[in-house]
């Protein structure tokens, strides 16, 4: 099996792709959704939450309290290194128990933050989704109904597409057009010729 690493920047369109990519028939991972299950039903991750921010961190419900949270790591680069390094390494492990049960040539794994948090040595080749900025404001500001000004600041936020192209495989160009899917087919095509030469 070859691991691939699905990445992109906010409003770059990667969770579409990962979706086409999952109607193609290969297993996808999407780790944000994955992380909010772990954080509400994995006890270890529970109890360092906890240890570092009380009990009320988590409602009478078991679920994370993600006001709460959000409320206390806000603009605390500490505190946001600690939960990451709680909820990562957690991740991690449970990406790879899936792994063991797929049975397809090709697994993905999509994650906005793939190598802001130095996930790249998990993955045979990595897939990053660019777009053109003017497109990815406009997105955002469809989807979340905000502001430009708040986009850019995101954007800014993130580790630039020209850092991520030079620790990428692949690039997909997702501005809008009918190219996208040729460009999913074609990296596809190459990936499994790659395993099928593996084997």
């Amino acid at each position: 099996m070859l691991k691939i690493g699905l990445t992109g920047g906010i409003g770059s369109g990667k969770s579409t792709i990962a979706k086409i990519i999952a109607t193609l028939g290969y297993p996808v991972y999407i780790s944000d959704f994955k992380a909010s299950e772990l954080i509400n039903r994995d006890e270890e991750i529970k109890k360092h939450l906890i240890e570092l921010f009380g009990k009320d961190i988590y409602q009478p419900n078991g679920n994370l309290d993600k006001k709460r949270l959000a409320g206390i790591i806000f603009n605390d680069k500490e505190a946001i290194k600690q939960v990451n390094g709680i909820v990562h390494p957690a991740v991690t492990r449970d990406f790879m128990e899936w792994c063991s049960a797929q049975r397809r040539p090709l697994l993905f794994f999509e994650s906005a933050i793939l190598f802001e948090a130095k996930l790249e040595n998990l993955f045979d080749y990595i897939i990053l989704i660019t777009t053109d900025l003017e497109t990815r404001v406009e997105r955002v500001i469809s989807r979340d109904s905000t502001t430009r000004e708040k986009v850019i600041e995101r954007v800014n936020n993130q580790m630039s597409d020209e850092i991520k192209q030079t620790k990428s495989d692949f690039v997909i160009y997702n501005n809008n057009d009918d190219k996208v899917i040729k460009q999913i087919l074609s990296i596809i095509h190459q990936l499994n010729n790659i395993h099928s030469k593996q084997i």
